[in-house]
């Protein structure tokens, strides 16, 4: 047994209901490459049901533990059942858990480790789910100082994870993201997909995110505007779950005159997905703020030319392969989609220099990290029983 970890390590991922974006990537990707790094150890994964019955059927399901409760995930008590039940619990099972996604026990036993991957709900609060807006306002920032470590995403969110919530910088480690999620689904064909979804025959402007106000696509429709003056058969396709936000983006395309060449359409399939990459011109995420940035990545690794923000995080994530521009000025917005559209010696070159970038992460060393970071707080911890 290796000493510098605790034998029996706990994941909360009680938040897990998929479909979820980056954070389900993030425990499909890094569960398996922890538990090949350190065998030694016996995971258990805390569940709401619904996310237990999905992990259910990963490959490396039979290697940990799959842990639930009749109050886990419960809407309106889940918070509470993982500030308080969830101690519980754990501190009985394992001596470290590891809670993912913002919320954690305010007290356990367990040596506490928690991830903040953002402080988006304090910067522009998604204004569908005000009420856990509000919760997280309240109950994140002592969660986070209380906590043995917190780990970060990247540099920028560490940085706001201190000006936010006042966790000590010498708390905080910085853990990067893998790449996210691994091309395996049969892209659609792109004939069947530009007359399914009504792409016609032009170039597409492709952007995929969350439908949220944060992910500032309101600009984004603004600029399509004047992308079209240069490029009428373009379209910009923003495919993701339904918002309340998404129907003012349909009621802003509608006034500007555009109704076909915006498509907003709903939460795809894999190989729906993998199509739009396929056959996209250019991948563009005009976000105001991202606690790390998968999307980017995930275009990248797929060979499509990417234009993004110059803020937050982005920069961190996508380095020298990346157009960038202000992603509050729409003139700005619209002229690094012309650019990669027009342009398309450049196109190639930031496709090549993208797969180069996105290869320079990968889970294994997301998984490396959290493990340091393991073996930091159980080290620092005083109340650590031996075994």
């Amino acid at each position: 047994m290796n000493a510098a970890l605790p034998s029996r390590i706990g994941i909360n991922a009680v938040f897990l209901e998929p479909p979820m974006g980056g954070l389900e990537t993030y425990v499909r990707a890094v569960v398996p490459e922890l538990i090949g790094l350190a065998p030694e150890v016996r995971f258990s994964l805390y569940c709401s049901r619904p996310g237990l019955e999905s992990l259910r059927g990963e490959d490396w399901a039979g290697e940990v533990e799959l842990i639930t409760h009749p109050l886990l995930g419960i809407p309106g008590v889940k918070a509470l059942a993982e500030m308080t039940l969830l101690g519980a619990l754990a501190g009985r099972h394992v001596q470290l858990l590891h809670s993912v996604a913002f919320t954690a026990p305010l007290r356990t036993r367990s040596v506490n480790v928690v991830m903040v991957p953002d402080v988006i709900w304090i910067l522009h609060p998604d204004q569908d789910h005000p009420h856990t807006m509000r919760l997280w306002r309240t109950i994140v920032p002592p969660i986070a100082r209380r906590a043995d470590r917190v780990i970060a995403i990247s540099h920028s969110g560490a940085e706001e994870i201190v000006r936010y919530l006042h966790v000590p910088a010498g708390r905080i480690d910085v853990v990067p993201l893998g790449p996210g999620i691994t091309p395996h689904a049969k892209p659609t064909a792109e004939h069947e997909l530009r007359r399914r979804l009504g792409l016609g025959a032009g170039p597409i402007v492709l952007g995929v995110s969350a439908k949220k106000a944060h992910k500032n696509l309101a600009r984004l429709v603004e600029a399509m505007a004047e992308v079209l003056h240069a490029h009428p058969d373009a379209v910009l396709v923003l495919p993701g779950r339904p918002t309340e936000y998404e129907d003012e983006l349909r009621g802003l395309a509608e006034g500007l005159g555009m109704r076909g060449g915006v498509v907003l359409p709903p939460y795809v399939d894999d190989s729906d997905l993998e199509g739009l990459y396929a056959c996209a011109a250019c991948f563009v995420c005009p976000s105001l703020t991202e606690g790390f940035g998968l999307p980017v990545l995930e275009a990248m690794r797929r060979g499509v030319p990417v234009a993004c923000s110059n803020v937050s995080a982005l920069p961190e994530v996508a380095g020298d392969a990346a157009l960038y521009f202000d992603p509050l000025d729409v003139g700005q917005i619209a002229g690094a989609a012309c650019t990669l559209l027009e342009d398309r010696a450049l196109a190639s070159r930031l496709a090549v220099a993208g797969r180069e970038r996105a290869g320079e992460f990968s889970w294994r060393a997301t998984a490396e990290g959290t493990l340091e970071t393991y073996e930091r707080a159980w080290h620092a911890d005083r109340r650590r029983r031996p075994g």
